[in-house]
């Protein structure tokens, strides 16, 4: 009776209510040739000896299943092309930028100081100005006119303090100073129309004097790359960046505005730039010429390749030049393991289309259409478009948004930017580091500009140029009490000090040190640029100065632009410090006395 139960239950379909059943998975690992010797020369074959079972294998797998995934045959793409033609330095006032001048020159480029009391920092300068001034004139003017040049443009003879510390700058001075002529003084008098006030120029030598000074003019603008407004400095000495936007005008009169706040590493790029509200915008001081246009480009597409790259068919022996076997990813290596991904196993996967656009343009993709080779089209969509990615909002190559940054966009900037310099040694190179035991950061000239045209160590100058201490007098006393200590000439202090109107931030502000043992009592300046063009007070941001310190440095560039143009120009350029460090600064000390010491009191 139980066994007829049973079979009406499974006849019935009934079963699987009365008892448990096992749960299976049912599973099919890949097949690969097994060699039983150390001869893999028959297993590298991979000899089919049954093609029915191989389609049998196929099948299994699901090979012959349709995937809907045809080759890609046709690529259509509809573009948005917007010009940038403004930039402005206080992001209010736009000025006309063309590509004729790379970005990072327009940016970077700082006007010469020609101050009087900057002749050892400008002394190779000034000497070069001027012999190129004399190279201009045949050897008949020349002797005609050098005795009045040698008077009216003449150097001082008395500024040997100057270059204190710097042999080279002092030798150059010591031998130049009766027999050159000053060139700043020669460019100024050409550029105020002084120049016949100063000189007794003959009737019959004025043409060629005009145009002797029309080549001496355009050989200094040549030479030396400085913005044509002295106003238009884009680096903030309080954040130790530039700073700057950009406007590209639409045909409705709205503006696209990027903004560059925090460029400092002296490579400029896309990534630099964030997009700001669009009711904001910049002024222009030319009549605006639009250039917006949509494009549609129809394109064949390429497959991705890179080198190392696996091949996809298993026929096909590899002989690339990476080994991804040599891959040592840890779990925490995500980037790592996401490359070898992308690279491994979805290699195969990816398309490129040629599109070239010229530079200075932000480009909008509105639309692209892939067609395979079933005639199937298809949307292509941004990554993060679509209300399924709220949560994820992930995309690459696209600009952010400044003011509101849980929106994005889909602009592409291009700009006119270099892909390398020429640049020269440091000008000069001041070290920001935290003294916590001081309490306080100093900024340390590790190199100052010297007079011979390049930088010079600046622990050796501040070596050479320091003051020592007088000497303790002998005294029967086991202690002594200590005013405070010193440090060297190139280390320049900033204090925390309480920002205004505020409870607890602060920011660092510079300070001077004492000048002792020459009297008058003075205090001691920087010697450089970085630390001396701002009056005082000079305020910097205590964020921009962390634990690890910065360095920022000055440094001369060189390059050919694809017009064919040379660009020389001064630029500077932030790093990663070494540190925090100490200065061993103190004050109101009682030490026990010892045989010949040496200290301030």
């Amino acid at each position: 009776m139980a066994q007829v139960q049973i079979s009406e239950i499974m006849a019935t379909g009934e079963l699987l209510k009365a008892i448990y059943r096992e749960p299976s998975i049912t599973a099919y690992n890949r097949l690969e040739a097994r060699p039983r010797s150390q001869n893999f020369e028959r297993s590298l074959r991979a000899e089919v000896r049954d093609p029915l079972w191989m389609l049998t294998r196929q099948w299994q797998m699901g090979e012959l299943q349709g995937e809907d995934a045809g080759s890609a045959i046709d690529a259509r793409l509809l573009t948005r092309h917007i010009h940038v033609d403004r930039i402005s330095f206080d992001h209010i006032s736009g000025r006309p930028y063309t590509d004729e001048i790379p970005m990072e020159t327009f940016v970077e480029r700082e006007t010469l100081s020609f101050n009087n009391n900057d002749l050892a920092r400008t002394y190779s300068l000034r000497v070069q100005m001027g012999q190129y001034f004399l190279k201009l004139h045949s050897n008949t003017l020349l002797a005609n006119y050098i005795t009045q040049y040698r008077t009216a443009f003449s150097f001082d003879l008395t500024r040997e303090a100057d270059f204190r510390g710097q042999p080279e700058g002092l030798n150059l001075y010591l031998a130049t100073r009766t027999r050159a002529i000053d060139g700043v003084k020669v460019y100024e008098a050409i550029t105020t129309n002084t120049f016949a006030n100063l000189v007794t120029i003959d009737d019959g030598d004025s043409t060629e004097f005009n145009t002797i000074q029309t080549r001496y003019k355009e050989w200094f603008a040549r030479q030396y790359s400085q913005p044509a407004y002295p106003v238009d400095q884009a680096w903030h000495p309080q954040t130790l960046d530039y700073q700057f936007s950009l406007a590209a005008p639409y045909a409705n009169g709205r503006q696209e505005v990027l903004e560059a706040s925090e460029y400092y590493s002296g490579r400029l790029d896309w990534y630099a730039f964030r997009k700001i509200s669009s009711s904001y915008g910049l002024s222009s001081q030319e009549p605006v010429v639009v250039d917006e246009t949509e494009t549609v480009i129809s394109f064949l597409p390429a497959p991705a390749e890179f080198k190392g790259m696996p091949n996809p068919r298993f026929w096909e022996m590899e002989e690339r030049q990476i080994d991804f076997g040599k891959i040592n990813a840890k779990t925490t290596d995500h980037l790592l393991l996401l490359f070898a991904e992308f690279g491994l196993i979805y290699g195969n996967d990816w398309s490129v289309i040629p599109y070239k656009m010229p530079v200075n343009t932000l480009c909008e993709v509105k639309g692209l259409v892939v067609t395979d080779v079933f005639g199937e089209r298809t949307l292509i969509r941004a990554a993060n478009e679509g209300n399924e990615n709220n949560w994820q909002r992930w995309s690459m190559f696209t600009i952010s948004n400044k003011d509101a940054m849980e929106t994005y966009n889909r602009l592409f900037f291009l700009p006119s930017t270099l892909t390398n310099t020429l640049q020269g040694e440091p000008l000069e190179k001041v070290n920001f580091i935290r003294d916590e035991m001081a309490n306080m950061v100093w900024g340390i000239e590790d190199v100052i500009p010297g007079a011979a045209g390049k930088g010079i160590n600046g622990h050796e100058a501040a070596d050479q140029t320091g003051v020592l201490p007088p000497p303790i007098i002998d005294s029967t006393a086991p202690i002594r009490y200590l005013l405070g200590t010193s440090v060297p000439e190139n280390w320049i202090p900033f204090l925390p000090v309480q920002k205004e109107n505020s409870v607890q931030d602060i920011h660092f502000q510079r300070a001077a040190m004492p000048k002792l043992g020459v009297p008058p009592v003075d205090v001691i300046k920087a010697k450089g640029v970085l630390l001396n063009e701002v009056p005082a007070p000079y305020y910097i941001h205590e964020e921009e100065i962390p634990y690890c310190g910065t360095i920022v440095s000055r440094a001369v560039q060189r390059i050919r632009w694809y017009n064919g143009k040379t660009f020389v120009w001064i630029g500077r350029y932030r790093e990663t410090g070494r540190g925090q460090g100490a200065s061993n600064l103190r004050f109101d000390q009682i030490e026990p006395l010892t045989q010949n010491s040496v200290e301030v009191l």
